[in-house]
């Protein structure tokens, strides 16, 4: 807002008093005698001023949207430091800054290979022994002033972990010219930090004083303290240290130049040799930090200083930076967003939006890794090194002002490719219409587990470190120096891109190596039992990372022999099916779950080939949760049976019946679609049914199977439990079917008689039929056919009064909707989705075997509430993209689970992305309409709900359950984020649930529980798929005695209790009084079920009598029910 006409009002912004309102009158004199305002109506509908209007306008042209802009500015107000904390940090940097520069001028000359200059300050030098054979003489000079430095010293610092920089400036007479080589530089540098340390150590207002180590610098340490008091709290304060650029001649460091003597690095004798090395590009950056950073700063304060907008820009950035943890300091952003001002690709005339819009846009289409751009302007007879020279020694080239030096030599390739991809991703996001860009941009933290497909941890690092620094080149060795872990990285980092290849799209390197100790402790005895931790997190290619085959060069080419030497004795010649022979690596992949590990297998064969690092030594965040949703029970070949498996067998049996029931002749009216509804035709069956025949000599009645009596060791055994295949008929178009609910129905049952001998006939398939459906058995696989008509559900809605027809929804003509229209629908969009992303189905089977695990399973948490959760993890992944592992899948259902805001809002899922937003928004104001009380505990919409929006959460969970549920779903993340920290093997403890707070648990006999076997605890007993077996007779079908025991509870029992129960292999029905039982009632007739007389106060009154509802459970499970257990 800006300031209006002084005889109307001003805006909030201004907020000064005294001010006039409307009235012209100070505030306070428009009230009533009691004190409180009176509201003006016409106040509210005045015309907007030429301001606002202005203001408006530049929302519309300079930010996304009005809401957008809203909440940029709210929380560049809410990261910003306070007024308040600034002035307090001013006066106590004022009395810093006077009482450093009073450390006087020290002539004094210490040989830093002694121990003097220690014994002197009461200090340790912050210095790795690995230096103490580098000889050289100390003088402190005293520096001439402290400055304010960085983002804070930038004004675009952000106060969460607020951190002030400081810059001293070491004068150039303490170091010499040849202090150049072998690390005499960063020794005096260090001995000139602890004299600072020393003096600082005496300082009273100050606390935890410590040297630290920063972006894996060993040789660039700096010193960390905090203000005594509250502002200590707030902030806290690091000193840098800088050297005077005319200390030496910057070519000195060119990235060709060598200034670390081979030498002197491995060999510990002959430090005289002055024999020149390989180049050392990294050493010398290290030196060019110091030389450069006040021509760099000065020119930040010219670009920045001025422009709110440049500098908001940069603090989202840094926002959008620490909320996906790259490790991109704030030094380079700024430059960056100096170098696009000085290349005029942005300018402080825009809106903060607009700059970091362009900036996300550039570095999606940038090239640092093999274009390098530079903030030198190249002049006549410039001596500065090309950009060519700086791409063959850095992964990265971005030059200062200067020519020299490369702001981005400590960028790991991986860090820079995350940046370019999450740079495309938040382009992406901004040109998303459909969502509020903002919250995943900058609201959303992007952990590890939400960002990648599989990440690569080393168990013994520092064991693990010095094996591949032992295999490393010299020149590598050389050029690193006493810096180990970039080197590391850098080995590793290559390795992983030249093996995997197209089947990662990014590969990240994860360090947690910043260290800090007291100024007064030795580096290596504050370092015993610090360890450093590396992972790699990897991003796959859902087309390419499940390849068994890794097809190499023709054997006549010259590539062939790097291809044998990079993958040794794995690769072998072979032929293929277009005649052509080249040199090939396959791998195990005979099954979906092991074709999943194809990015393991290569991973591990590749450390023990390279560094000689055994499998044992590294953990892979991958395929923890591969076990869980193997059909235990069943085998194909040697392996186990996948659920991917068995719903491809179902779909190929069922593409072949719905080709054949299409041909059917003799039909009173043709069959014009076939619709698969169950869960298996997506891929999101944990337990989908396996091709098998009739038992042998069944007792059989017309086509179908009778279940037998039999019992093994006095106990009641089952047949195979054989589920049913769902699959909606549409007939084609007539105008004869009857106008009667019951007419119809009856036709419907006279068309499935034909239909059933028709299917008979022609093709020979076992078929039986009844009112509702008719069952048909093909290839092992009973499908139950269900004839679908629109008029059914119009009759449905079709009611009498007073002689005239109305049509009104009910809750039959509803849910008849939902499974013969909306079904189908949804199912073959969940199908297609499972086929664009090939984790989805088995990451719906995790989380519906975890909530089963938990008794959560339907009615409870319906089946197709759970898909569509799922589903959104991959139609709506931002801030990151679909899951490529099923493991990590479930991890962000359950993260979205926990972390949506159910009450408020809806989840919409846009499967063809055809939904506009101004249909959203429709869509929303419709549900929200809806009296609160009434409303569903989740509300998920989808593009195929028609007008029934919402008709999926409708039936449940409730807001019991859904609380439950996420609880559950919070401690299983914390779980799975302690274990995968601690390389667990074993995370199937996340399945097992607790019974504690249930009333009474059900024991069942196993031998009567379906799927038995399929428990998450239960040791394999394989047995083969058949591949031939009789199908002139249905098995039994959908003989579940627990499902049935679970009905008549609920019916007759449903008023007192809720019961749970795992729908996969429980053997364990809890049971949950609802909280009224416990109180005491009036007798009436219509609720004198169940009740007992209590005396109470003298009166008689009733309560539920619990030890006889207790009893009926036992006396209705008789044969079934093992035991009951009372928790009291």
């Amino acid at each position: 807002m800006v300031k209006r006409n002084a005889k109307t009002s001003v805006s909030e912004e201004e907020g000064e008093a005294p001010v006039v309102n409307e009235n012209g009158k100070r505030a306070g004199e428009d009230q009533n005698k009691d004190g409180a305002k009176r509201i003006r109506t016409k106040s509210l509908y005045r015309q907007p001023t030429v301001n606002e209007l202005n203001r408006l306008q530049e929302t519309e042209n300079l930010f996304n949207s009005n809401l957008f802009r809203l909440q940029i500015d709210e929380i560049i107000q809410e990261v910003k430091v306070k007024e308040k904390t600034e002035k307090k940090f001013l006066q106590f940097f004022n009395e810093l800054k006077t009482y450093l520069l009073s450390i006087s001028e020290d002539g004094t000359e210490y040989d830093l290979s002694e121990q003097a200059i220690c014994k002197k300050l009461k200090v340790k030098l912050p210095i790795s022994e690995r230096l103490s054979k580098t000889k050289c003489m100390f003088t402190f000079h005293k520096f001439s002033n402290v400055e304010i430095v960085g983002s804070y010293g930038l004004g675009c610092s952000i106060n969460s972990k607020l951190r002030v920089d400081l810059q001293i400036t070491v004068p150039s007479e303490t170091y010499t010219k040849n202090d150049s080589i072998n690390y005499r530089y960063h020794k005096k540098r260090a001995a000139y930090l602890a004299y600072i340390a020393a003096h600082l150590s005496k300082y009273e207002p100050i606390e935890e004083l410590q040297y630290s180590y920063i972006s894996m610098s060993e040789s660039k340490p700096v010193l960390d303290f905090k203000p005594k008091g509250k502002l200590g709290n707030q902030l806290s304060v690091r000193i840098h240290l800088a050297c005077e650029s005319d200390a030496y001649k910057l070519h000195r460091f060119s990235p060709e130049r060598n200034n670390l003597r081979e030498a002197w690095l491995l060999n510990e004798n002959t430090d005289n040799n002055t024999e020149v090395g390989p180049p050392t590009p990294y050493y010398n950056s290290s030196v060019l930090t110091d030389l450069t950073t006040s021509v760099n700063q000065e020119f930040l304060n010219e670009i920045l200083l001025k422009s709110d907008n440049l500098k908001q820009a940069i603090t989202l950035l840094k926002i959008w930076l620490r909320q996906r943890d790259l490790k991109v300091s704030g030094h380079v952003v700024s430059l960056l967003v100096a170098y696009f001002v000085q290349a005029k690709r942005i300018n402080n005339i825009m809106s903060s939006y607009q700059i970091v819009r362009n900036i996300w846009i550039a570095l999606k289409t940038s090239e640092l890794d093999t274009k390098g751009i530079s903030l030198h302007k190249t002049q006549e007879k410039d001596t500065c090194p090309s950009l060519e020279v700086f791409h063959k020694h850095f992964p990265v080239v971005f030059i200062d002002k200067t020519g020299y030096y490369n702001i981005c030599w400590q960028m790991c390739k991986g860090t820079y490719a995350a940046l370019k991809r999450e740079s495309a991703l938040a382009v992406d996001m901004l040109d998303n219409g459909k969502i509020n860009s903002f919250i995943p941009l900058f609201m959303t933290p992007v952990k590890p587990l939400l960002q990648f497909d599989h990440i690569l941890r080393f168990k013994n690092f520092n064991q693990i470190k010095k094996t591949i620094v032992g295999k490393a080149p010299k020149e590598e060795k050389v050029n690193y120096g006493v810096e180990e872990l970039p080197l590391v990285i850098d080995a590793v980092y290559s390795l992983l891109v030249k093996g995997l290849g197209n089947r990662a799209d990014l590969i990240q390197q994860l360090v947690e190596a910043d260290f800090s100790w007291p100024v007064k402790k030795t580096l290596e005895t504050a370092r015993s039992g610090f360890e450093e931790k590396l992972s790699f997190g990897l991003v796959l290619n859902p087309e390419n990372s499940m390849n068994v085959v890794e097809k190499g060069p023709p054997a006549n080419l010259p590539e062939a022999e790097q291809f044998r030497a990079f993958w040794g004795d794995k690769s072998e010649l072979r032929r293929f099916q277009d005649g052509s022979i080249t040199e090939t690596c396959v791998w195990e992949g005979e099954t979906m779950a092991e074709r999943r590990t194809v990015t393991t297998q290569i991973v591990n064969y590749l450390m023990k080939l390279k560094f000689e690092i055994n499998p044992t030594e590294l953990y892979h965040v991958c395929d923890q949760l591969s076990s869980v949703i193997a059909r235990k029970q069943w085998s194909r070949g040697s392996s186990v049976l996948q659920v991917e498996e068995t719903s491809l067998t179902v779909l190929q049996t069922f593409d072949s019946l719905r080709r054949d029931l299409r041909q059917l002749v003799e039909l009173p009216l043709d069959i014009s679609a076939v619709y698969g509804v169950s869960p298996v035709f997506s891929y999101t069956d944990p337990v989908g049914p396996v091709p098998r025949g009739p038992p042998v000599r069944p007792w059989q009645r017309a086509s179908t199977c009778l279940v037998k009596d039999v019992q093994r060791d006095g106990l009641h055994t089952l047949p195979d439990y054989v589920p049913v295949c769902k699959v909606v008929i549409e007939l084609g178009h007539s105008g004869k079917w009857p106008g009667d609910i019951h007419a119809f129905r009856c036709l419907k049952a006279a068309f499935h008689l034909q239909l059933a001998e028709r299917l008979n006939k022609q093709y020979g398939n076992a078929c039986q039929a009844y009112n509702t459906h008719v069952d048909v058995l093909r290839d092992g696989i009973t499908f139950r056919l269900e004839i679908s008509h629109p008029k059914e559900i119009t009759l449905l809605r079709k009611e009498i009064e007073n002689g005239v027809a109305k049509f009104r929804d009910t809750e039959e003509s509803l849910q008849l909707q939902c499974d013969t229209v909306l079904l189908p629908r949804l199912r073959g969009a969940l199908h297609g989705l499972h086929q664009k992303h090939p984790s989805f189905g088995a990451t719906v089977c995790l989380f519906k075997r975890w909530l089963s695990a938990h008794l959560l399973s339907p009615p409870h948490f319906p089946a197709v509430v759970a898909e569509l959760l799922v589903s959104a993890v991959y139609l709506q992944p931002a801030p990151a993209q679909p899951p490529a592992t099923p493991t990590l899948g479930l991890y962000r259902a359950m993260r979205l689970l926990v972390d949506f805001d159910w009450t408020r809002d809806l989840l919409v899922l846009d499967f063809n992305e055809d939904m506009s937003r101004e249909e959203i928004m429709e869509i929303e104001k419709k549900l929200n309409e809806v009296d609160i009380s009434s409303r569903p505990a989740m509300r998920i919409v989808t593009s195929y709900d028609g007008a029934q929006a919402g008709a999926w959460s409708r039936a449940g969970p409730d807001s019991r359950v859904l609380a439950r549920t996420k609880a559950l779903a919070r401690s299983a993340l914390d779980y799975m984020d302690k274990k995968f920290s601690e390389c667990a093997d074993n995370v199937l403890n996340m399945f097992v649930p607790s019974y504690a707070g249930y009333n009474v648990l059900i024991h069942v006999h196993r031998s009567l529980v379906p799927h038995c076997w399929e428990r998450v605890d239960s040791v394999p007993a394989l047995r083969p798929v058949a591949e031939t077996f009789a199908e002139d007779v249905i098995p039994a079908v959908e003989f579940n005695p627990v499902d049935r025991f679970l009905e008549e509870l609920r019916s007759a029992y449903g008023e007192f209790a809720l019961f749970f129960h795992d729908a996969y292999g429980g053997e364990v029905i809890a049971v949950l009084w609802k909280p009224d039982v416990y109180e005491d009632k009036e007798f009436q007739l219509t609720n004198a079920n169940a009740l007992k007389p209590v005396t109470a106060k003298g009166e008689t009154k009733y309560r539920v009598n619990i030890e006889a509802i207790v009893e009926d459970f036992r006396i209705l499970g008789a044969g079934l029910v093992r035991d009951i257990t009372v928790n009291t």
